[in-house]
Formats: C-alpha cells, structure tokens, sequence
C-alpha cells in the first residue's frame, strides 16, 4: 500500500507499536508509515485512542507519566477527533448493524467522522470496507 497520500486514522495498537518497542518488526512498519506520509498524508487519531495509549503505556509499559505526557503532545499534532455524545449514539447504530465491538464501533464511527479513507488496525478484518472507509492491518503481509 502507498502511505504517501490520503487521510489515515490511527488505531490504538498502531501508536503501542510504535512506541512500546516490545514487536520491532512492527514498529519499524509503524515508523516507515508516518515517514512515508509525512509531507501528504493526514494522520489522525481520537481522544478514545489517545486514552487507551496513555492506558496501555503507563498501565502495561509502567512509562514513566510525564514522557507519556509528552508522547501525548506530540500525538496531538495530527488531527484528533473529539468523541461525542453524537458519536457515541452512531457507535451503538454501528453495533447493532455490523455486530463489531461497541469500542470498535466508535473506532470506526470516529474515522468515518474524520473522512478517512483508511483505518491502520490489526484488530478488524483486513480489508473490510465500511461505507468509504477500508480497514487495513499494516501488518499482514500480502501474498
């Protein structure tokens, strides 16, 4: 896949690798997406995302809080999406509809928010699509 142009929403697991260091393969993926994109592409992220980052890395990592606290700020240059109560409504629609997890849903519900045209995840089916949105797993290799 091109990285070098469209608008790509970023899923939790997509800034752990990045930053966690614990699967260097797909850290180095992580790395090569965004420096492919970063003079064309948008990135963009969630307050919902940026909460289970900040979650896993403290939590799971025991990152010391004030370098989360800069990860965080440097997160925040890409665009991020506020979750709303609208969002969350649509989230519940998304669902019941489609049987993803409510999490997933406002995952998904916030990226279709953003207009983006792809969701980086390894946790929903590669390839799906969902309305103009396509899920892909940066880390599945292609045959």
């Amino acid at each position: 896949m091109n990285y070098t142009t469209g608008k790509y929403f970023l899923d939790t697991n997509f800034l752990i690798y990045l930053f966690s260091g614990d699967e260097q393969r797909k850290q180095q993926i992580c790395r090569e997406i965004l420096q492919a994109g970063a003079k064309e592409a948008v990135f963009v992220l969630s307050t919902q995302v940026l909460k289970e980052f900040v979650s896993v890395m403290i939590g799971k990592f025991k990152v010391q809080p004030s370098l989360v606290k800069e990860l965080v700020d440097d997160l925040c240059q890409f665009e991020v999406i506020q979750i709303t109560p609208l969002l969350i409504q649509k989230a519940v629609d998304i669902h019941t509809l489609h049987s993803f997890s409510f999490w997933d849903s406002l995952i998904l519900v916030a990226a279709q928010s953003a207009e983006a045209n792809i969701l980086l995840s390894e946790d929903l089916q590669h390839s799906q699509k969902l309305a103009n949105l396509t899920i892909w797993n940066p880390f599945q290799i292609e045959g």
